[in-house]
Order: structure tokens, then sequence, then C-alpha cells
């Protein structure tokens, strides 16, 4: 009976047993809420991104590249991602918002739970955006994972103003290190990605392009205080401008301090992203949760978060407060002298005896 009991996996406690036994029963009790309220929460629940989605996989599906007002995404997006869910039930939203819960849980276990108090992710779960389900795949490309960060670069690409510093930097780390497993995969998925749209509209990149203006209009010009960037702070006018003055030093000094002393550095140019460009809004923030690590980190973002939030509604509707996230991201990255715990070094041999360049 002892050695039965010895034999049982170290992590089967009684703790561990009362917290899955709490979560199973949370999970039945949301079923079963959800079972009963699901029509009128299909009926009430207007979820905007999710809807844009819809519209532009119907139109691929009829033959149509959607690109235009409103519909700014890539083309092999559209293709592969929003063609396909055009075609599932509509309760499927539910799903949808989901996996961004369940990848949190995935990357953190039971700390992740605080997350769910993060602003940004109830924005993004609200409109159902494309934005959670990238966690993983950042979270990938940020350890630096053989094979699996090229294919979340890859992924990334489907939203790209989410990452594109972050992208941009990792293609040079892999370039220098001569990380051919990565390259590899990046080469052969975005191929794989982008070979549907070039069959389907040769034309798409020029398409694509010509409406970026728009995009960048609505978020600079028709509703620059929402924005969650340093900029809306400059939007502001007045003495706002003394806070973005401050803003940018701040995250200026951080980040140097994060380049020499944190490996790696895409976490930090993750918050750069995030931080200077401009048409970015706090439900994209989510990204910035792969880049975290330890209780202390996500409760200080968890609360950055709220007083964002607090702020917003204090003014009738300002962004500006949610760059504080991707300072204090800034700020544990420049706090850290050794390399993150949550990232992994490459990769083979040939990389392991090269010069590297830290992350």
């Amino acid at each position: 009976m002892h050695q039965r009991i010895a034999s049982l996996p170290p992590n089967l406690t009684r703790r561990n047993i009362i917290f899955g036994a709490a979560l199973l029963l949370s999970l039945a009790a949301l079923a079963a809420e959800l079972s009963a309220l699901l029509p009128y929460v299909l009926q009430v629940w207007q979820s905007y991104d999710y809807g844009l989605y819809i519209e532009m996989g119907r139109a691929a599906r009829e033959g149509i590249n959607p690109v235009g007002p409103r519909h700014y995404y890539p083309l092999p997006t559209v293709l592969w991602i929003f063609a396909p869910l055009s075609m599932l039930p509509n309760w499927f939203r539910l799903v949808w918002i989901m996996v961004p819960m369940i990848s949190i849980l995935y990357l953190f276990r039971r700390e992740g739970l605080w997350l769910f108090l993060f602003t940004p992710l109830w924005f993004a779960t609200t409109d159902a955006m494309l934005d959670g389900w990238l966690l993983v795949p950042l979270a990938w490309l940020l350890r630096n994972r053989p094979l699996l960060a090229g294919i979340g670069a890859v992924a990334l690409l489907a939203k790209p103003q989410l990452a594109m510093l972050t992208v941009g930097y990792m293609l040079l780390h892999w370039l220098w290190s001569r990380d051919w497993k990565n390259l590899a995969s990046f080469s052969v998925g975005l191929f794989m990605f982008c070979l549907p749209a070039f069959i389907f509209d040769p034309q798409w990149v020029t398409r694509l392009i010509e409406v970026l203006p728009q995009r960048a209009n609505e978020s600079t010009g028709v509703l620059p205080l929402l924005t969650s960037s340093v900029w809306a702070w400059w939007y502001a006018d007045g003495l706002a401008r003394i806070v973005f003055a401050v803003l940018i030093a701040t995250s200026a000094f951080l980040f140097y301090r994060a380049a020499r002393t944190s490996r790696p550095r895409a976490s930090a140019i993750q918050a750069l992203n995030q931080l200077f460009v401009p048409v970015l809004f706090a439900s994209n923030l989510v990204t910035l949760i792969p880049t975290l690590r330890g209780r202390n980190e996500i409760l200080s973002v968890v609360a950055c978060s709220l007083c964002a939030f607090a702020l917003d509604h204090a003014l009738g509707g300002f962004g500006g407060g949610y760059a504080l996230i991707a300072v204090a991201v800034l700020y544990f990255r420049s706090r850290a002298a050794a390399p993150d715990a949550i990232i992994e070094t490459p990769v083979n041999a040939t990389v392991q005896n090269s010069t590297l360049i830290p992350l």
C-alpha cells in the first residue's frame, strides 16, 4: 500500500487534487450556464472583430479579395483562417474566445488565473479577436524554440502589426547565429502561408499596401486618443505632451538596460512594439502576456491594466494609460541580470559553437 502511494506522481498532492476538482466543477457550472443562456448570449453579444472575420471569409469564398475599408488583414490570413471560420456555426464564437484563456493556463498554469483580470484580455475576448490565438506562437518565438519559433513567426504574420519588430529582430538573430532550423521552418511556413493568396490574387500585396494609409488614419486621425501607444499622450496635446516626453525617455532608458543585461532581448522589443506602433489599441496588449514570468510580474501588469481602465473611463475614452503596461514589462526585463526563465536558447551544435548575439 505504501509503495503504491509512493509511486504516485509527485505533483499529485492533496492541494492539486482539490484545485483540479474545483476547476472541473467550475467548468461544469460554466457549461451548464452557457447551455441555458446560449441562445440569449448569441443574440445579444455582438463581437465586432469576429463579425469582420466572417465578412472577409464569406467574400473570399465568393472569389472576392475583401481587402479594403474596415478589412485590412493580409489575404493569407483571410484564406487560411477567416474562410474556414465563416463556414462554422454561429455558436463557435464561444469556442473561439476560450482559446486565449486555455493558452494562458498552458503558459502559466495556476498563476495564469490572475491574468483573467487583465483588462486587455477583456477587450480581446469581448470582440473575439484573433490576438488571443497568437499567444502560444508568440511564446515559441520569444523562447526561440527550435523549429517552433519559425512557425510562430509565420503565425504572427496573420496580424503583422502585433509583433513586427519582434519578428524582424528574430529573423536577424537567426541569420546572424546561423539557426538553420528556424530559418527553414520560417521559410517553408511562409511559402505555404502565402502561396494560396498569390494563386487567388497575384496582386494582393499591392492592394494591401494601398489600403494601409486608411488603416493608419483610423487610429491616428479618427480615434487617436484610443490608441494604447505613447502617441495617445502626444495627440492629447497640452500638458499630456510632458508625459509623452517622460514616457519616451523612460522607455529608452529601460530598453537600454534590458538590451545590456537581459537575454533574450526579444521580450523587451515586443514591449517597444506595443509602445510605438501607433495603430494598436488596448486589446492588442494581450501580446505582452508571453513576455511575463512569475506571479509578481503578472500581478503588476494586471494592476497597471486596471489603473489604465479607470483612467480610460475617468477621461471618457483615453488609451494612453495602457502604455504603462509596456513600460512595466520593460522595467522587469531591465532588472533581469540572467536569462529569462521562460526562454530557451537554441539549438544545434553548429549554433552552440558559433558567436551568438544575445536575444
